[in-house]
């Protein structure tokens, strides 16, 4: 199911300086210097420091948010005016903490004190705004008591006082409403200090209706926190009619199940649209504003558009996936039983449709991506890496996982790319990125384990002669990206603007290891010049400690392992593999792991290294690395989760960017490579004599 969590409202606040001018942005810039510097006159007696002062948020310039409809407002007075705002702000944050975790009295004291020390800033700067005579301040105080009441009114559903059962969208409004009561006084600012009275009240429930519908997706997004912290919340009230007496962690799947396909939470999310189309009718003309609640609108309805998604898909799945019995015989040895325990996981994990293992991004229609959403969403290589696992494991234990893997690969056929030159793409929906030839190579590969070569010739033949055709170099190198060179479409004109200009462009030498040793095992003699002329493109690229760098990948380990794959099947004798052999002894730490440089070892990179270490051993020299690899295979063992189920998350994909580095790991990604290196030993340890 789809991570909420990826818009939580910190990221909701992040997310908003993406739609907000340059001056926007300055202003709220300035507004968090003079916060920072407001509050460093209290470090003296006390420790003031503000969490999240890294992020900008729209409480870093919130009065800005109006601008437009108050002209009258001198510049100064607007900056004061924020900066009070947004250190008030900073206090209700404080206070909610103290409120919702009813922190101890050590505890509780230090963020009071700073409570104190924000509201003092605040309230000096707003009485040199507003003398005492000024509307503003009974409004501020009518704000305050709604946020006191609100407070209390939610600690009596905490408490217990008041059933769950009356916990409806009218108390979800005051609750909402009144909590974040105080943002009202940016409205009533804005109106004293403009004499513009006639704002009031529409500019005020626009306001409202906003804070509604953010306050929706917080419950929607927090509801594990909620359920075991016995706090109500409208999605939760929906499906719970009483407060769990001992709430338990595991009964969120169960309930999980019931707030997405009983339709709780696409109701919710509902209203929260609604509320946002509210919000947006109030407020006249072109206002940052309207901007912001229009930006935050899509996003919600992406998300349910998301949502349905993903539960029809899940239905349809359910109604059409075998039943698997997973049936394994007790381990008789090391590497079974690290693979035993791996594939119980992977298989539940496919159970459930691999949704763990999807990559979430987003990719702004501000920066010219030009997907149906925002949110894109890639599965293609991760399944193809695990069903290529399966398989290997599949053949080498003899075991019954073919239905999952045939699943796997209608799967990965049903998914290509369905028009210009076909293939897969890593995210498949999104305009601006071609196919790739690494998702290529990996749905290849689970073909020819599985003696599919006639969906290989009907389904990658056509990609496959477009790269070798088109995208070769005269160094033997040749693309990521599958692209032809002339007569291209409009589409692939974009896809080589963006290849060009986001994506990168060149040989990588991880990608051409993964394609290259796909063309060994798919046509040796076909594909011998494109082979050798790669290969020693692969050999020349080796760093002088004896790895390969990756420029899709965290680290060193998955580029030699690769390219020390590719070696060993077609230049066994290149001298390239005595250093990766040297790099892998010094590199592997004293607990039998590897990781990454400067950093303890992981579960990940320690079974890249051990198929490294696989892919360079030769038979009958198993003696030459047994102690380092049973240090290893043991490593493995011990660094399981604490439930001993699966391995955890490591970074894995490593996508550079023009502006930053993106990155992306799963715990089932992760466990496919320690079943990898567990089959791996497996063969070379019980099938070599």
């Amino acid at each position: 199911m789809t991570n909420l969590k990826t818009l939580s409202q910190e990221s909701l606040q992040s997310f908003a300086m993406d739609v907000f001018s340059p001056s926007l942005l300055e202003s709220a810039h300035q507004t968090k210097r003079r916060v920072e510097s407001l509050m460093k006159d209290w470090s003296t007696v006390m420790d003031v420091s503000l969490s999240n002062q890294h992020i900008t948020s729209m409480y870093d310039c919130y009065p800005y948010l109006f601008r437009e409809s108050f002209p009258p407002i001198p510049s100064d007075r607007l900056s004061d005016f924020a900066v009070a705002s947004s250190l008030f702000a900073l206090s209700l944050f404080c206070s909610d903490t103290i409120i919702d975790q009813s922190l101890q009295a050590h505890e509780s004291a230090p963020r009071m004190l700073q409570v104190i020390a924000l509201q003092t800033e605040a309230l000096s700067l707003l009485h040199q705004l507003f003398p005492a005579s000024s509307p503003f301040w009974k409004r501020f105080r009518t704000y305050m008591g709604q946020y006191y009441q609100a407070c209390i009114f939610e600690k009596r559903f905490v408490s217990g006082e008041l059933s769950w059962r009356d916990y409806d969208q009218n108390t979800a409004w005051t609750i909402a409403t009144g909590k974040s009561g105080a943002s009202q006084a940016i409205i009533a600012g804005l109106v004293a200090l403009a004499d513009a009275e006639q704002y009031l009240l529409p500019f005020t429930k626009s306001l409202n209706l906003f804070n509604f519908s953010c306050q929706m997706f917080d419950d929607i997004s927090d509801w594990k926190e909620d359920y075991l912290n016995r706090s109500p919340s409208l999605v939760l009230c929906s499906l719970l009619r009483e407060q769990p007496t001992e709430p338990k962690e595991q009964d969120l799947k169960q309930i999980a199940r019931e707030l997405y396909y009983g339709g709780h939470i696409y109701t919710v999310l509902q209203l929260a649209i609604d509320a946002f189309d509210q919000a947006a009718s109030l407020v006249p003309g072109d206002v940052s504003w309207l901007r912001l609640v229009s930006k935050l609108r899509e996003r919600y309805e992406d998300l349910m558009t998301d949502i349905t998604r993903i539960t029809q898909a899940n239905r349809q799945r359910v109604a059409e996936q075998p039943v698997v019995q997973l049936e394994l015989p007790v381990p008789e040895t090391q590497c079974q039983q690290l693979a035993w325990q791996g594939l119980r996981y992977l298989v539940q994990q496919w159970q459930k449709g691999f949704g763990e293992v999807r990559h979430v991004m987003r990719f702004s229609y501000k920066h010219g991506f030009t997907g149906k959403s925002e949110v894109q969403y890639g599965d293609i290589f991760q399944r193809a890496v695990i069903a290529e696992i399966l398989s290997d494991a599949n053949q080498t234990f003899a075991l019954k996982l073919q239905p999952v893997i045939d699943y796997e690969i209608n799967y990965l056929i049903e998914n290509r790319q369905h028009y210009g030159i076909e293939g897969w793409g890593y995210f498949p929906d999104l305009p601006e990125l071609p196919p790739d030839a690494d998702d290529l190579a990996q749905v290849m590969q689970v073909l020819f384990l599985n003696k599919r070569r006639e969906d290989v010739s009907r389904y990658c033949e056509g990609p496959l002669q477009t790269l070798l055709d088109e995208n070769r170099h005269e160094d033997g190198s040749f693309e990521t990206w599958i692209i032809p060179a002339h007569k291209r479409t409009p589409e692939q004109e974009r896809h080589a603007h963006y290849a060009e200009h986001a994506w990168g462009t060149g040989g990588d030498v991880d990608v051409m290891a993964n394609v290259i040793y796909t063309l060994a095992l798919y046509d040796e003699t076909r594909f011998a010049e494109v082979i050798q002329s790669g290969t020693a493109y692969i050999e020349q690229q080796q760093a002088e400690d004896g790895s390969w760098v990756s420029t899709w990948y965290h680290g060193p380990f998955y580029g030699t392992y690769v390219c020390t794959r590719l070696l060993a099947k077609v230049r066994p004798t290149s001298p390239t593999l005595d250093r990766a052999r040297t790099f892998l002894k010094s590199s592997q730490h004293a607990d039998g792991s590897w990781g990454m440089p400067g950093k303890e070892g992981d579960p990940l990179n320690s079974s890249l290294a051990l198929l490294s270490w696989a892919a360079l051993t030769r038979p009958g020299k198993l003696e030459d690395t047994a102690p380092s690899i049973q240090k290893a295979l043991a490593y493995l063992q011990r660094s399981s989760d604490e439930e001993g189920q699966c391995w955890p998350y490591q970074e894995y994909i490593r996508m550079q960017l023009t502006t930053q580095v993106l990155s992306y790991g799963s715990k089932s990604i992760t466990t496919a490579y320690v079943i990898k290196a567990a089959t791996a030993w497996q063969h070379l340890q019980h099938h070599l004599h």
